[in-house]
């Protein structure tokens, strides 16, 4: 019913993606640098001096700065990604969703099948060396 409304995909090159992609990464480089303008800015700023009193170099209210972001990185790192792939992974394999973990289910019966022939070989080598050494 719904494939009238979505429209069919096309076969590209890989070009507008990876210029997508490459303009994806290189806006986290302008996000550093209208931090460090931000920052600046709120450290000046005329209206709010408790920053300066707390703080009375520029450099050390950055060094604050990047301590509270790398610690942001760390809780990120140990706690939230983690969090995130389990539930991703779990919700791809959720209701038959993933077509890769039906694949990979499928591979391990057959790898499961196939130990049970080499077994039964193995078996079956064994005793007819036996009778080949009496």
């Amino acid at each position: 019913m719904f494939d009238k409304f979505i429209p069919k995909q096309r076969k590209m090159s890989t070009r507008v993606g990876g210029l997508l992609t490459l303009l994806g990464e290189a806006m986290f480089l302008f996000s550093i640098l209208n931090f460090l303008m931000i920052s600046r800015l709120q450290y000046y700023s005329e209206g709010d001096s408790y920053i300066r009193t707390v703080f009375p170099h520029y450099l050390f209210f950055l060094a604050g700065l990047s301590t509270i972001g790398v610690v942001a990185m760390w809780l990120v790192y140990v706690y939230v990604l983690p969090s995130k792939q389990r539930f991703s992974q779990e919700q791809a394999v959720k209701d038959s969703r993933s077509p890769m973990y039906e694949r990979i289910i499928e591979v391990q019966g057959e790898l499961a099948e196939m130990r049970k022939m080499m077994e039964n070989l193995s078996e079956k080598v064994e005793k007819f060396s036996e009778k080949e050494l009496r």
